[in-house]
């Protein structure tokens, strides 16, 4: 009998969103489930879905976006993002990390918010928007902070980080609302705490009014596409 595989938090959607790994194929989320090593995960455009890894830290897919997880070396969770937009908070024990065409993405020994964006080019580019991190792209390890970004693809072996202007209503506003409607739940629903609604912004929020939603209407099957 195989072993297996490691969960690494919980899953829940707002819209349409699936779930695939090695041994299954595509299939419609509707409902909270386990989040485990060999997932593939992604949103349609109106999708967005939320993981909660406990002391790990928070990982969010908004619209038209796709991610593997995968268990690294040591037993470390990894996400690792094809496509779209994906925001995510780290705390500062946090053995998770992200990865994108190649680069690999990590907590700087404190608490971090940020995410992970694919351009129209096709190249990723990750922004800080709070704390620090330390990404390693091509084999160069770089620290980033609040308010910088930094291109990700390997081909891009000079890139150095980018100040960048961060909107107030991506921060604090966003956040805001995130946690009042966390605590509007009663401060945790499905797992993920007030904080960790909060620490992913409008994607919290919009996750949680997609589990109010779905207490009064059945979600259909649909189709995931290509």
């Amino acid at each position: 009998m195989g072993t297996a595989d490691p969960v690494f938090g919980t899953i829940q959607v707002s819209g349409p969103a699936w779930v695939a790994s090695d041994s299954a194929d595509w299939s419609r989320l509707s409902s909270t489930r386990p989040l485990v090593a060999g997932d593939r995960l992604k949103t349609g455009s109106d999708g967005y879905l939320l993981a909660d890894l406990g002391d790990s830290g928070v990982v969010g897919l908004y619209g038209d976006a796709e991610v593997t997880a995968t268990d690294a070396i040591g037993g470390s969770p990894t996400i690792d993002v094809h496509r779209g937009k994906v925001a995510f908070h780290l705390s500062p024990e946090s053995n998770l990390k992200l990865q994108a065409d190649g680069a690999d993405i990590g907590s700087d020994m404190s608490a971090a918010d940020g995410y992970v964006e694919y351009g129209t080019d096709g190249i990723p580019v990750v922004v800080v928007e709070e704390g620090a991190l330390m990404v390693q792209v091509a084999g160069v390890d770089q620290r980033l902070s609040r308010g910088e970004r930094l291109a990700l693809s390997g081909n891009h072996q000079q890139a150095t980080p980018e100040p960048i202007q961060l909107a107030q209503a991506d921060t604090d506003d966003d956040r805001q609302k995130a946690k009042g409607a966390a605590v509007a739940t009663g401060g945790k629903t499905g797992g993920v705490s007030a904080a960790g609604w909060t620490a992913i912004g409008i994607v919290g929020a919009a996750v949680v009014g997609g589990v109010v939603a779905a207490t009064q209407s059945s979600g259909g099957g649909g189709s995931p596409g290509s």
